[in-house]
């Protein structure tokens, strides 16, 4: 089954941290359709609370220029990485709205496995969510996970899974488990223990049955169990006692300030995205 990324590509041509960490972590490149995107500003842009306005403001030459030559830069590092031209798209479009509304409307109308955001689009996404217009922005979550990449290091062959007992735990699992099963990574289903007393074995096994069925290798899997009361510190200290290319965890929250929301403010999201410098986060709903 064809895998179909939705990449976030800025004019910062230095890092590209997104197209960079697709490039380099995935080996078999064939299953992949990768669409690269640029959100072009205008002169005007709509506001949050409103549609798409019905006439495409125009892209001045000179964006338009930048935006096209980011867009070539990451098809060659693509390309260069293995991946063949006819499986990259490229889209630049117009910023009619904000530039986190333009990636969920795409991301929600190219019905995509993931989104991933390089150093500007998690930038985008953060300062969103340090103003009074957050619920408004976005109470639709989000409909694939997303991938937060900053610098991709060097290389890394290991997936940190966080796993506990909740539904977006699950989702997250069969993600990973889809996304890599091809792949040559090794897995570890990562639990931590806080005072709520959780069924540890039965969560650590129903992740692993989770992958296996999604053709992972059984003897791919790793795990291991920490105590702590601080649930993003014991994972950031796992990932620097063993290198680590991916951390991937469910998101779940009260939905009061929707996914997105919860996400930059939760305690364990927030606290990983703080201190994780080198791969990339998948989070999914």
């Amino acid at each position: 089954m064809q895998k179909h990324l939705l990449i976030t590509v800025s004019d910062e041509m230095s890092h590209l941290c997104g197209v960079r960490f697709v490039a380099r972590f995935f080996q078999k490149k064939a299953p992949f359709r990768l669409t690269l995107l640029y959100v072009a500003p205008t002169q005007t842009t709509g506001d949050w609370k409103t549609d798409r306005p019905s006439g495409r403001a125009k892209v001045p030459e000179e964006t338009r220029a930048r935006g096209e030559k980011a867009l070539d830069r990451s098809a060659e590092i693509l390309v260069e990485a293995g991946f063949a031209e006819s499986q990259i798209q490229s889209k630049l479009i117009p910023k009619e709205m904000e530039t986190v509304k333009e990636i969920v409307m795409e991301a929600r109308r190219g019905k995509y496995d993931a989104v991933v955001l390089g150093r500007r689009g998690y930038a985008a996404f953060a300062g969103v969510f340090s103003t009074s217009i957050s619920t408004e922005v976005l109470r639709q979550p989000l409909p694939c996970p997303l991938w937060i990449c900053r610098n991709p290091g060097s290389e890394r062959e290991r997936v940190l899974l966080c796993v506990d007992d909740s539904h977006a735990c699950v989702r997250i699992v069969d993600h990973v488990g889809f996304m890599v099963r091809d792949e040559p990574h090794r897995i570890c289903l990562f639990h931590v223990i806080t005072d709520r007393g959780r069924q540890t074995r039965e969560i650590v096994d129903t992740a692993r049955n989770v992958l296996v069925e999604n053709g992972v290798a059984a003897d791919r899997i790793d795990w291991k169990i920490m105590v702590s009361q601080n649930v993003a510190e014991a994972i950031m200290d796992e990932c620097q006692e063993a290198p680590t290319s991916v951390i991937a965890m469910g998101h779940e929250n009260d939905g009061s300030t929707g996914f997105f929301g919860g996400l930059f403010s939760g305690s364990v999201c927030s606290g990983v995205l703080k201190r994780f410098e080198n791969g990339a986060l998948w989070i999914s709903k």
